[in-house]
């Protein structure tokens, strides 16, 4: 809605070579983002978990409810596509989930 600036990408290799120095500065450049991809995996899971709450604001919010109020505002319309990226290139995401679980 208000452009792409101070928002986070997902990033997929595609027509990349699998060898070499193209595959090698990919890898380099993508794993600056790989501990990035957990957070956001989480917070999705979580947002996604509270939408199903069915969370509503109130008179006396407090800063924490209003935290959980706009993760869920932020989260509800990712899409699945969105979602199974963020699982399946975090190398953590099943332990996630069964720490959450738990």
């Amino acid at each position: 809605k208000h452009g792409w600036g101070n928002l986070p990408f997902v990033y997929d290799k595609v027509r990349v070579a699998e060898d070499g120095d193209q595959a090698a500065k990919c890898d380099q450049f993508l794993s600056i983002f790989e501990h990035e991809v957990g957070s956001q995996f989480i917070t999705d899971t979580i947002g996604s978990a509270l939408s199903q709450l069915n969370l509503k604001s109130t008179p006396i919010n407090t800063k924490g409810y209003e935290s959980l109020l706009q993760l869920t505002h932020n989260t509800v319309s990712d899409s699945f596509d969105l979602y199974y990226g963020l699982f399946m290139y975090n190398i953590n995401a099943t332990q996630q989930l069964d720490n959450l679980e738990m």
